[in-house]
């Protein structure tokens, strides 16, 4: 329910603020006053397109503080967009700039319109020419009868995309073309590829230096068997080189010039110098730490030396393996120029084709798994589809006997109203076309959109919210109703029915009606009076004498008619004694 409205410079008014209660208010005046202004206010803050056209000065604002009960969908919505609600209340503003520019807030969090639309918009339900359009169309008329009888479309809607996405499937498979053959062709192809070299993660790093090693196999022997006489003590470099001595076994004679100082090799050297400090360390102390060190140097020695004799033992010349190795390289370098830039990331993209060539795999076995899928979704959608169809043409009948019993009610007691249900191709919403039919004078119905004016749009509207409320389904969660030129082309006993139908709305809910029908404005619990004088608006709640004297202006035109304030005060009387 709508308690405080605030609006500054929207259109002709400059500033209005206005308290609400439950129950019926008129909203009354003459003709350009501004009286739409306040329905324009409640559409912004409902979420509706801004219409920088409506603003007076160089931006207009609007505010409302909306009762919202706990549960209610609209405080669900504001509680999602982070906004707060404070004791059961929500406050919404909307800022419209003379540009077009427009800013919303909810419950004091900056929001985009359609969180207005989604909150606030499930408060307000406001019914004017946009919604007179809204009711000729086919879609709103299946959700007006949906909503009357209740009718839950959540298990079709569920099995209707779940038929959609199951027949996709099936049309993929059925349309893959020659193209797609080519594809999977080419896919089996790289993964036999792949497969037959099967590379090994971190390989193209590895490769290269097995490769450089076998192919210098005898420099490097020759390098390692030097070194290792070098620190064991061959006699003859060369022979231990490969040449019957070094690491491969018995020291050699007759070592070249340039190793001679060798002598019995670096690890014998350093164990002779340990001896020689030790013998000498007992006369000084120093000498025993230099001992030490010496013998640590003769050990690391000769363990450096078992390494590289060990090194070398696995060196060996195999022109074979090393040509084995040359063409995997040459294959693997084949591959990461196709598939990626390490075997990592050929086998990541072998895995990848390998699921792409499942997807195109057309198989008569997959093709039978897809359509039996599809046809046992759509024997189920079918289904309910029909049961929908059921619930509908039941609930068609009721809300047309109940629009029309309303109608009468309104004076127009020869108008017949009727809703159609026909089967229609199977869409999202199901397998119905719903069409509201009217005549007004009781001849051959013919389709809402075309055959009702505008006028009696209006009361069409009034009258399915009056038997929506009556079932306490439709519009239920809107707490607020608002009417526009619902009394267009009304009068006498019509005006009568229409303000009694207004007031009873009024009694579920809280609704705004601008009229120019007195019987309205006196039917009313509330009275807002919107008045241009100096060429500057006001807008205000009136009561007592002040409200008499505004419905006799609206019966004839001048508020000090002795006759029309007897006329006022016989509708005031008439509406204030009927059972509230």
């Amino acid at each position: 329910m709508l308690r405080e409205l605030d609006l500054t410079s929207l259109g002709v008014i400059e500033h209005a603020s206005l308290t609400f209660a439950p129950g019926l208010t008129a909203i009354t005046g003459e003709t350009g006053a501004g009286k739409t202004m306040l329905l324009g206010a409640l559409a912004w803050l409902a979420g509706a397109r801004a219409d920088s056209s409506l603003v007076g000065g160089e931006r207009a604002q609007v505010s409302g503080v909306f009762v919202t009960p706990d549960g209610h969908p609209a405080a669900c919505a504001a509680a999602d967009a982070g906004a707060a609600l404070e004791a059961g209340e929500l406050i919404a503003a909307r800022v419209v700039t003379a540009q077009g520019r427009s800013r919303a807030h909810l419950g004091g969090v900056a929001v985009p319109s359609s969180v207005l639309a989604a909150s606030v918009g499930r408060l307000v339900a406001v019914h004017g020419q946009s919604d007179q359009l809204r009711l000729r169309s086919a879609a709103e008329q299946r959700d007006l009868l949906d909503a009357f009888g209740g009718v839950d479309t959540s298990r079709f809607q569920r099995l209707h995309s779940a038929v959609q996405a199951a027949q996709a499937r099936l049309a993929q498979l059925d349309s893959q073309n020659r193209e797609a053959a080519w594809e999977a062709d080419a896919l089996r192809r790289a993964v036999r590829e792949i497969d037959a070299v099967a590379p090994e993660a971190g390989e193209e790093e590895e490769l290269p230096t097995r490769i450089e090693r076998l192919a210098h196999a005898e420099e490097l022997r020759e390098a390692a068997a030097t070194g290792w006489a070098a620190l064991m003590g061959a006699d003859d470099v060369a022979a231990a080189a490969g040449h019957g001595g070094g690491p491969r076994g018995g020291a050699g004679s007759g070592a070249p010039p340039e190793f001679s100082a060798w002598g019995a090799g670096a690890t014998a050297a350093l164990d002779g110098a340990r001896r020689a400090l030790e013998a000498g360390a007992g006369r000084d102390p120093a000498l025993a730490a230099l001992a030490a060190r010496a013998g640590d140097l003769a050990y690391l020695a000769s363990d450096l030396g078992a390494e590289v004799g060990e090194y070398a033992a696995t060196l060996e010349s195999d022109p074979a393996q090393l040509a084995a190795l040359q063409e995997r390289r040459a294959a693997l370098g084949q591959l990461l120029r196709k598939y990626g830039a390490t075997a990592a990331d050929v086998l990541e993209w072998a895995e990848g084709a390998r699921q792409r060539l499942a997807d195109l795999d057309s198989s008569p076995e997959r093709r039978e798994r897809l359509a039996a899928e599809a046809a046992a979704l759509t024997a189920e959608r079918d289904e309910a589809a029909a049961e929908l169809t059921r619930n509908r043409r039941a609930h068609a009948r009721e809300l047309s006997k109940a629009v029309t019993v309303e109608l009468a009610g309104l004076g127009m007691t020869a108008a017949r109203f009727a809703v159609a249900v026909e089967a229609a191709p199977v869409g999202p919403s199901g397998a119905d076309a719903v069409e509201f039919q009217f005549a007004a004078h009781g001849d051959q119905t013919r389709p809402l959109a075309k055959g009702a004016s505008g006028g009696e749009l209006s009361r069409v509207m009034l009258a399915l919210e009056v038997a929506a409320l009556s079932r306490a389904t439709a519009g239920a969660d809107a707490l607020t109703l608002v009417f526009d030129e619902v009394d267009q082309g009304v009068g006498g006993a019509a005006a009568l029915a229409l303000a009694e139908r207004l007031a009873r709305l009024g009694r579920g809910h809280q609704v705004f009606a601008v009229t120019h029908l007195p019987q309205i404005a006196a039917a009313a619990d509330h009275h807002v009076l919107v008045v241009k004088r100096g060429g500057v608006t006001e807008v205000r709640s009136i009561v007592g004498d002040e409200r008499r004297r505004e419905v006799a202006r609206m019966l004839a035109g001048v508020e000090d008619s002795a006759a029309a304030l007897r006329h006022a005060d016989e509708l005031l009387s008439r509406a204030w004694a009927k059972p509230r």
